[in-house]
């Protein structure tokens, strides 16, 4: 039995999704200042070169695939704004420690590499849990509004955080920057603890068969889902890609367009200005178009933001953050887009009892796929330039909706309003 995604209209702004999209506003800037800073401060406070600010981005997509693959059952297991506060605790002690870290003069390479990789394993794991708990106090039928929202502030934090890491480290130290970022933290974990979610079931008793169950049954799903597998696979592809330009751009920015971190920063916030311009665009594309089309069109169009980047010139500051700003915002507003959509056909297409799992073994495929980009960009850039590590990221990113276009499942796909919910049986 299955009931479309239709009735009458729903409140969306109720006071838990307040405060749910408040949480995730601050808890992703703070994931995106830490991750913006990292390898600025290593460029400029450690003298890193470009393969070890690659490296800083492989310790974190690591991070995430071992957080995700080895804990990922715990996000079904307790109410998820108790694990989601967690999750921002624990981020905020590792700033904390950072900051003391160079507050001593003790900060190192290797400090960055393993804080990169915690940090963003709790990320991980903290996201898994916020798509289940957004279903459990959101009405189907504002979803894809919901998503859009929260995609918007993702964008925009994605970008736009590099702003404010701009300016900090620019006018203040990254002593400033760390501490910031551990304050985002705790009252990420405050506001959420606000939030009322109805409790969950009782977890069976825990043995080392029966997570081994749980930890396989995540993986199991993904793949059998014929939607779900494919839209996964062109976001691994996608992101292989993109992390390969994100772990060089700055790089690239810094030294071939003479850049400053506030020249970065500031084309970030304009980069996040335009990718929340498209949230009002969002929904109604996702409900005029189908699935296909949406989803070709957004994996395949930011290898022109990558492209971009390369008309980067030197002593040019006010085109270079022009020229960024565009790059990165043409960019944010497609994975925007998109993500709005992915994520509502997961929560629709997946039983709520089982989405912290599947989500996941999702990030594991979709992010764990990170390092790999990172570590590529980091082998190419002993042999080629950073702009033609960006033009073969390009191309890569180009190719991404390959997966989507030879999926019969996808392809056949009515638009979102209409697309089944299995019922909870």
């Amino acid at each position: 039995m299955t009931e479309p995604i239709v009735g009458p209209p729903e409140v969306l702004w109720t006071r838990d999704f307040a405060r749910l999209w408040w949480s995730e506003a601050i808890s992703f800037f703070g994931s995106q200042l830490t991750l913006f800073a990292m390898p600025i401060v290593a460029l400029q406070t450690l003298h890193a070169s470009a393969a070890d600010v690659a490296w800083i981005n492989t310790a974190a997509g690591l991070g995430t695939l071992v957080f995700l693959g080895l804990l990922g059952p715990w996000t079904d297991r307790s109410r998820r704004t108790r694990f989601m506060s967690l999750m921002s605790l624990l981020r905020a002690v590792l700033l904390a420690a950072v900051a003391a870290l160079f507050l001593m003069h003790s900060l190192s390479l290797l400090a960055l590499v393993i804080a990169a990789g915690l940090i963003s394993g709790l990320t991980g794991l903290y996201d898994s849990a916020f798509s289940a708990l957004l279903l459990g106090i959101t009405p189907r039928s504002t979803l894809p509004s919901a998503n859009t929202w929260v995609s918007g502030i993702r964008s925009a934090g994605d970008i736009g955080a590099g702003a404010t890491a701009g300016i900090l480290l620019h006018v203040f130290s990254p002593l400033a920057l760390f501490i910031a970022d551990a304050v985002s933290y705790l009252a990420s974990a405050i506001t959420l603890s606000r939030i009322r979610e109805a409790a969950p079931e009782r977890a069976a008793r825990l043995t080392v068969r029966s997570y081994a169950r749980s930890l396989s049954s995540g993986f199991c799903q993904l793949y059998l889902n014929p939607v779900i597998w494919p839209v996964n696979l062109s976001i691994a592809h996608f992101n292989l890609f993109t992390t390969a330009i994100q772990a060089i751009y700055i790089t690239h920015a810094l030294r071939s367009g003479t850049m400053s971190p506030a020249e970065i920063g500031i084309a970030g916030a304009l980069g996040g200005l335009l990718g929340l311009a498209t949230m009002s665009i969002a929904p109604r594309m996702w409900n005029r178009f189908r699935p296909i089309a949406v989803l070709t069109v957004t994996f395949a169009l930011p290898a022109f933001a990558g492209l971009g980047m390369l008309l980067l010139a030197p002593s040019q500051p006010f085109l270079n953050v022009a020229l960024l700003g565009l790059s990165l915002g043409f960019w944010a507003s497609c994975v925007m887009i998109n993500i709005t959509g992915t994520e509502t056909l997961k929560q629709v297409l997946v039983p709520e009892r089982t989405l912290g799992r599947v989500s996941a073994a999702s990030r594991v495929l979709t992010w764990g796929i990170d390092p790999v980009g990172a570590a590529l960009a980091g082998v190419l850039t002993f042999f080629l330039p950073t702009g033609a590590v960006l033009t073969i990221s390009a191309l890569g990113v180009l190719t991404s909706a390959i997966w989507v276009i030879a999926a019969r499942a996808v392809r056949e796909l009515p638009r979102l309003p209409e697309v089944a919910v299995p019922r909870e049986g």
